[in-house]
C-alpha cells in the first residue's frame, strides 16, 4: 500500500509582488453558462482581494473566476468570498498579478459541485511555474501548517467539576522554519533583507529597443517599440542602466509585444532602455523597509507516485522574520531562514465526509509544479575570505550572520471566518556576527599590527571619529562567480548617523585545552548589501 514519504517531498518557493498574491499562472475551460464581466477599475494591483467589475450577474460566493484570457493577458484564477452586486469581487486570496482595465472576468467549469475538481486546469499559455525555485540543498522543513487556539471556557454554576465548560475558536497563526540548508546560488538571500536588482551582460548582437509603455509590477507581457533580434529563450535586460534592471527569459514574441518567464517585480516607465544579455549577471539585493512577500509550496508524493493522491500545501503572504547565513571549516555555505509567518494557507484536500464540502482552505487550484533545481556547487568553505578593518583573517574557524527583523504577524477587525492575520509587520531591524577566529602567529608587543584584541579595546573609535569599520565577506567559486558581502551597505564607515560600520562587542581569547588558541568574537553592525555574480539570469 502506498504511503507518504518525506524523501518524496517537493518543496519550491516564489516571490509575492503584492502580500498574499501568490503566483499561479493558470487557466481552467470557462463555464458557458456564467456571465462574463469586464473589470472596469483602471488598474487592478497584486496584492489586492477586491477588482471592480462591470456586472457581477451568476456570481455564486464561493464559485471561481479567471481574470484575464489566456494568450492575451495574465491570467489568474481566484475563489469568490463575496461581492457587492453589479460592483465588484472579493476573493478569498489576494491576486498575485497586474491586471490592466477591460480585463476579462468569466466562470470556469468544475467537475464535483460548485468547488471540486477544475476542468481544463493547466498553466497558462506561454507561461512558466512561478513557484518554481529551490532555496538549496535543503534536508527538513516544518511547515507553516495552521496553530489552533481552541480556548477552554469555565463558567460557574454549571455542574462541570471543575473541567471547563465549553471550547471556542481563537486565532490561527501560521508560521515555518527551513533549517541549515546549502546555498546553490543567492535565491534565498533578498527575502530576509529586501529587493533584488539584475544587470546581465551585453551580447553586443542581439536586440535592443525601449519600453513601450509602462510595465506594472506583476506584468509579463509588454511592448517594445521593436522586437527585432529578439527571440524565444533570449534573456532580456529591462531597465538596463538603473538600480531597478532585471532580466527575464523570453517565451514568446508576436510583433512588438513579448512574453517572458516570470513577472516583474519593479515598475519600469516607458522609453526604459532593454538589451539582450547573456552571462555573467550581477544580482544586487539591497534593503527594503518592507521585505518581499513569499510563496511556500509543498507537495507530498506517495510512494507509488500517483499523481491523484499528491498532497499540495501552499501557503502565500509570507516574510522571512529571522535568518542566519552560516560556515564552518570544512563545511559549506549554509542557510536557515529561522522564522517565516504567513498569512494563509490553501490546499488540495476537498473532501470531509463530517464536513459539507469543500472543507476549509481548500482551492481547486492547486498544481503540483515542476521545481527547477540548480546544477551548481555550493559556496565552499575554503573558497571564502574574511575582511575586517582591512585586514583579511586566514584562520576563521567559523562565522554566522544573524539578522533579524522582528516581525509581527497583526489581527484586525474583519469578516474573515479563518481568524489569520490581516497583515504582517516589520519591527526594527538587528544584525550581529560571531566568528572564532585562531590567533595569528606572535609578535612584539611594540608592533601596531591591527588585531581583534586592539579592535575590542579601540571600540570603534578612531581618529575620525566613533565610525566603526568595514567589513568584507567574500566567497568566490570561480571566474565571474562570486558572492560578496559587504558592511557597511556602502562599503566606507564612518562617523554620524546611518553611515557606522561594525563594532566588536567582544573577543574573549579563554584559555583552555585547544592550541592554538583562539578568539569567540561577537560583532554588531547596523546595515550590509550582498552582490552575486554567477550564471543565474532570473531572480525570484
Amino acid at each position: 500500500m502506498a504511503v507518504y514519504r518525506n524523501d518524496q517531498v517537493d518543496f519550491s518557493f516564489g516571490a509575492e509582488i503584492g502580500a498574499g498574491g501568490y503566483l499561479a499562472p493558470v487557466k481552467a475551460t470557462a463555464d458557458a453558462s456564467s456571465e462574463v464581466a469586464q473589470v472596469t477599475d483602471t488598474v487592478s494591483l497584486p496584492g489586492a482581494r477586491t477588482i471592480g467589475v462591470d456586472a457581477t450577474t451568476n456570481a455564486v460566493v464561493g464559485e471561481y473566476v479567471q481574470i484575464g484570457t489566456t494568450g492575451t493577458d495574465g491570467v489568474e484564477i481566484r475563489r469568490i468570498k463575496s461581492f457587492v452586486a453589479g460592483v465588484s469581487l472579493t476573493f478569498t486570496a489576494p491576486i498575485g498579478y497586474y491586471h490592466r482595465s477591460g480585463v476579462v472576468v468569466q466562470g470556469v467549469e468544475t467537475t464535483t459541485g460548485t468547488a471540486g475538481t477544475m476542468t481544463g486546469l493547466a498553466l497558462d499559455t506561454n507561461t512558466s511555474d512561478h513557484m518554481r525555485f529551490t532555496p538549496g540543498a535543503w534536508e527538513s522543513i516544518e511547515v507553516p501548517d495552521p496553530t489552533m487556539e481552541i480556548e477552554p471556557r469555565y463558567f460557574l454554576g454549571v455542574g462541570a467539576k471543575r473541567n471547563y465548560y465549553s471550547a471556542y475558536k481563537g486565532q490561527q497563526s501560521l508560521s515555518g522554519t527551513l533549517s541549515n540548508f546549502e546555498l546553490l546560488n543567492g535565491y534565498p538571500l533578498r527575502f530576509p533583507i529586501g529587493t533584488v536588482s539584475t544587470a546581465g551582460t551585453d551580447k553586443g548582437s542581439g536586440g535592443g529597443s525601449v519600453v513601450d509603455g509602462i510595465i506594472y509590477p506583476g506584468q509579463y507581457e509588454f511592448d517594445v517599440d521593436s522586437a527585432t533580434n529578439y527571440a524565444v529563450d533570449d534573456y532580456i535586460a529591462v531597465g538596463k542602466t538603473l538600480a531597478t534592471c532585471e532580466v527575464r527569459k523570453i517565451t514568446a514574441v508576436s510583433s512588438n509585444n513579448i512574453w517572458v518567464d516570470y513577472p516583474f517585480l519593479f515598475e519600469h516607465a516607458a522609453d526604459e532602455t532593454t538589451d539582450e544579455v547573456i552571462a555573467p549577471y550581477t544580482h544586487t539585493i539591497t534593503e527594503a523597509v518592507e521585505l518581499p512577500g513569499i510563496s511556500w509550496q509543498i507537495n507530498n508524493k506517495d510512494s507509488s507516485e500517483t499523481a491523484t493522491n499528491d498532497w499540495i500545501r501552499r501557503y502565500y503572504g509570507g516574510k522571512i522574520g529571522q535568518a542566519t547565513l552560516t560556515a564552518e571549516e570544512g563545511g559549506t555555505l549554509r542557510m536557515s531562514w529561522e522564522s517565516a509567518p504567513f498569512l494563509n494557507m490553501d490546499h488540495n484536500q476537498y473532501d470531509h465526509s463530517g464536513i459539507t464540502a469543500p472543507i476549509n482552505k481548500f482551492d481547486a487550484t492547486s498544481l503540483a509544479v515542476t521545481v527547477e533545481r540548480p546544477s551548481t556547487e555550493p559556496y565552499y568553505f575554503s573558497q571564502g575570505s574574511i575582511t575586517m578593518f582591512g585586514v583579511e583573517f586566514a584562520r576563521v574557524a567559523n562565522f554566522t550572520i544573524n539578522i533579524n527583523n522582528n516581525l509581527e504577524p497583526r489581527y484586525f477587525i474583519s469578516n474573515d471566518a479563518n481568524r489569520t492575520p490581516s497583515a504582517i509587520f516589520e519591527g526594527r531591524r538587528e544584525y550581529s556576527m560571531t566568528a572564532t577566529v585562531v590567533l595569528p602567529d606572535s609578535l612584539t608587543s611594540l608592533a601596531s599590527t591591527k588585531t581583534l584584541f586592539k579592535e575590542l579595546l579601540a571600540e570603534g573609535d578612531y581618529a575620525a571619529g566613533f565610525t566603526g569599520f568595514d567589513i568584507d565577506l567574500v566567497f568566490t567559486r570561480g571566474t565571474d562567480d562570486t558572492l560578496t558581502i559587504t558592511v557597511p551597505s556602502d562599503g566606507t564607515s564612518a562617523a554620524g548617523g546611518n553611515e557606522q560600520g561594525a563594532f566588536i562587542r567582544s573577543a574573549n581569547t579563554s584559555v583552555s585545552t585547544e592550541n592554538p588558541a583562539s578568539t569567540e568574537v561577537d560583532i554588531l553592525f547596523r546595515d550590509l548589501s550582498i552582490v552575486v555574480k554567477d550564471s543565474e539570469p532570473v531572480y525570484p
